[in-house]
């Protein structure tokens, strides 16, 4: 499967909404936390500090302005977006971080036993946007960070008064979640499974025309079909007259650029009294665009000694690739009689399918 691909689709499309997060800024803030603590007694050094952030907060703090002050500052694809805005905007210059400096404390007693005790440092920080940026709704701003890093330094002064020093980086991704419009593409699966086809056997029928295929004059259902059931008969009425059946695949997930179809049908020779065979079979797959205009197709014939009159016999066309803009395909068999002739061909079991691509 690809990763990314063309879809050359300029006509009507496919669309869903969906809500996605749009960075709006991201900002690194540095806080500085200096504290003095007295041990719980006196000490001959300290060993270690471990720490972590906990309880890591933030919240945007938003002000309201006429939309024309921020009309600059709009990217140019939510441009559309801010259009219906007449009046004040909300804007998100600033946000408020604050967290706890969770700290562990091992030191060194004077009977040399390592011993250590906890604390917890509140710490706030308000951090300027460089860029303010304008939001469409408060309440989807949220203010995202990954794991922050800091570093604690230390001094111990007179055994049990302990002077610290940390330093806590917090980096900040303020993030506004907003619906937009996407274009759904057909999957870049190589192809759908199954036939393509409805009613693939010529079952259904309403009197002389198949409900699911297009058909001309001069076709009918026969009872005599490939591995029974029904089928149809060309050529039924009057055997010196053309007739087709066809049909129109229409389903963009399974019709699409670059993939590759192969028709398949099964037919034999419908011999009558004071035969006289002279006829063409021809098995046809063109691709069209959404307007109707025809981009590509493909056509096979086999003449009447080509055809079986015993017994039902396979026949196959292979396509080539379906062009850009492809987005249906039609498949059709056409009886073409010649002079004099008397005979007609059945056909039943009738399978399109995409056999490869891209």
């Amino acid at each position: 499967m690809p990763i990314q691909y063309e879809y050359m689709e300029p006509e009507m499309v496919l669309c869903m909404k969906l809500k996605v997060p749009v960075v709006l800024a991201e900002e690194e803030a540095q806080v500085v936390v200096d504290t003095t603590t007295h041990l719980p007694e006196l000490a001959k050094k300290v060993d270690h500090i471990d720490g972590k952030v906990q309880d890591l907060e933030a919240e945007p703090v938003f002000i309201h302005e006429h939309i024309g002050r921020w009309q600059v500052v709009i990217p140019k694809e939510w441009n559309h977006h801010f259009k219906h805005i007449t009046g004040a905007v909300s804007v998100v210059k600033k946000v408020l971080v604050q967290g706890v400096l969770h700290k562990q404390i091992y030191y060194v007693n004077k009977e040399d036993d390592v011993k250590h005790f906890q604390e917890e440092v509140p710490f706030s920080k308000v951090v300027e946007l460089k860029t303010p940026q304008p939001v469409l709704d408060e309440d989807n701003v949220v203010v995202q960070f990954p794991k922050p890093k800091f570093d604690i330094t230390w001094e111990l002064i007179r055994g049990s008064r302990l002077q610290q020093t940390g330093v806590i980086i917090v980096r900040l991704k303020i993030v506004e979640e907003r619906q937009i419009y996407v274009q759904l593409c057909p999957s870049p699966e190589v192809c759908p499974p199954g036939n393509l086809l409805e009613d693939p056997g010529l079952e259904q029928w309403v009197g002389n025309v198949p409900v699911f295929w297009g058909a001309t004059a001069n076709v009918g259902p026969t009872s005599v079909a490939h591995g029974g059931g029904q089928g149809a008969e060309l050529g039924i009425t009057n055997p010196t007259q053309e007739a087709a059946i066809f049909q129109t695949v229409r389903n963009t997930q399974a019709i699409a650029p670059g993939r590759v179809y192969k028709l398949t049908f099964w037919a034999r020779e419908n011999v009558t009294a004071a035969p006289v065979s002279n006829f063409t079979l021809t098995a046809e797959v063109r691709f069209f665009n959404r307007t109707g205009q025809q981009l590509d197709g493909v056509s096979q014939s086999w003449n009447s000694t080509a055809i079986p009159d015993n017994s039902y016999q396979q026949f196959s066309v292979n396509t080539p690739a379906a062009p850009a803009g492809t987005a249906s395909a039609l498949v059709r068999l056409t009886f073409s009689p010649g002079t004099n002739n008397t005979n007609t061909v059945k056909i039943d079991d009738v399978t399109f399918e995409c056999t490869g691509g891209f």
